[in-house]
This record gives structure tokens, sequence and C-alpha cells, in this order.
């Protein structure tokens, strides 16, 4: 694709000499828990990924990436997955249509950057994302249609909603924990290693059993987990009766 590449080249000659763009690093180490997620069986939620935009038919960074932020949004529901790219700033002034594998993605526009959400998308294989670009040339604005290939990094997928949790104040003796949660969250509690107790919740509201009565000043760690959403863990110090 050496038109790709000399068009994009020149792009990003012309927006430097502006505003700039920043580099965009598509590269970055995953984090720990992107590590255990299954792209193939992610539970409803939503999450971030990283991706690349590679030269079509190579694996050669394509000088689109720069106009691109380094991660996705993907929002999964019924196991299907609808991913959002997000360009930069000043690509706005010149991608203005992008497709997906030939389909049209539906565009939310921004001053900061525009939106292009493509639904039922396989996070696992490689996909062409096209452009329709605006190019300054000789003086007039010509419209060029471009491609990339584009390869999602589902080692660095992530949850990106947090589960809620409050914990009511537990005093010495007590042999349970109360609070609210996500509904169908799991939580439990720890007093160091120990595990003194687990439930999952089928409500907001939750109550923990405990294996033994509490001591005051024990420090109890409550840990609120369900599947397509990021863990909270919250400690609470057991207070006296």
């Amino acid at each position: 694709m050496k038109k790709s590449l000399t068009v994009f080249s020149a792009l990003l000659m012309l927006t430097s000499v502006g505003a700039g763009i920043p580099a965009v690093q598509l590269g970055n180490a995953p984090t720990a828990q992107a590590a255990a997620l299954n792209a193939a069986k992610l539970a409803n939620g939503k999450y971030s990924v990283k991706y690349a935009i590679y030269k079509t038919g190579t694996t050669t960074p394509s000088d689109a990436a720069s106009y691109f932020n380094a991660k996705a949004a993907v929002s999964v529901k019924t196991k299907k997955a609808a991913v959002t790219l997000t360009v930069t700033k000043a690509g706005n002034q010149f991608i203005k249509q992008m497709t997906l594998d030939g389909k049209t993605g539906t565009v939310t526009k921004k001053a900061t950057g525009n939106t292009y959400t493509f639904s039922n998308v396989n996070l696992r294989t490689n996909h062409t994302l096209g452009f329709a670009l605006t190019v300054p040339m000789n003086g007039k604005e010509v419209t060029m249609n471009e491609a990339a290939t584009l390869k999602f990094k589902t080692s660095t997928l992530a949850a990106t909603t947090k589960v809620k949790l409050s914990t009511k104040k537990v005093k010495a003796s007590a042999k349970k924990v109360s609070g609210t949660t996500t509904k169908g969250a799991k939580v439990t509690v720890k007093h160091n290693k120990a595990t003194l107790g687990k439930t999952t919740t089928k409500k907001t509201g939750y109550t923990v059993k405990l294996k033994k009565a509490v001591k005051k000043n024990w420090k109890l760690k409550v840990t609120a987990t369900k599947a397509g959403y990021k863990t909270v863990t919250k400690t609470i110090t057991v207070a006296s009766r």
C-alpha cells in the first residue's frame, strides 16, 4: 500500500506543522486483569482493548495509527461485541467516513475526536479498516479511499465498569457482614489470608455469614467480583461493641 503510506505520511506532515499529533503507542504491556479474559467468551459488560493498525497484508505499522486513540471501547451484550474506535482531533480533519470489513460505522461527532461504532465484531480475527479521506491537494480538497489491516490485542482486554460495593459498620463479636453491591456479584470476606465467608447475590443487598465472630480492630477485606466488571475491594476495621 505505497499509496496509503504516501497519503498518510503527507497528512502527518501537514498536521505536525499545526497543533501536532501525539504519537500513539500500540504495544504497551497488558494489565494483569486483562490476561484472564477470554475474547471468545466475554460476559455482558464494557471493556477496553488495544489494537494495531498495519499496512494491508503486512505487520508493518500504518501511518494511519497516529490518527487513532490507542484503545477501543468494547460493549458486549448477548455474546455480541460492539466496538468503538476513536480518532484524534487531527484525524477529524481528514477522516470523513470509516468502514470495518466493508460495513459503515455509526459516527458520533466530537470536537476532541469522532467515534465510529461497529456491531457484531469478532475480536479474534483481523479486519479490513477502510477510510474515506479528504486530502488537500493543489489548493483543492480531494476525496480518497484507503485501507489498512486492524488487529485487536486480545491479551489487553480489561473490564472498565467497576462492581458497586458498600459495607455497613461491623462491630466486635458480629458474625455477618452486610451491604450493597451489583446484582449477581460474588462477595468474599477475609481476615488476613483466611476466608471468613462468601456469598453470591441475587439482589443488590447482600449478607455474608462468617465462620467465626470478629474481634475489635480486625481489618476485614470485602471483595466483590462479577464477570464483565472490574473487581472492587474495601477494607473495614471492626469497631467496638
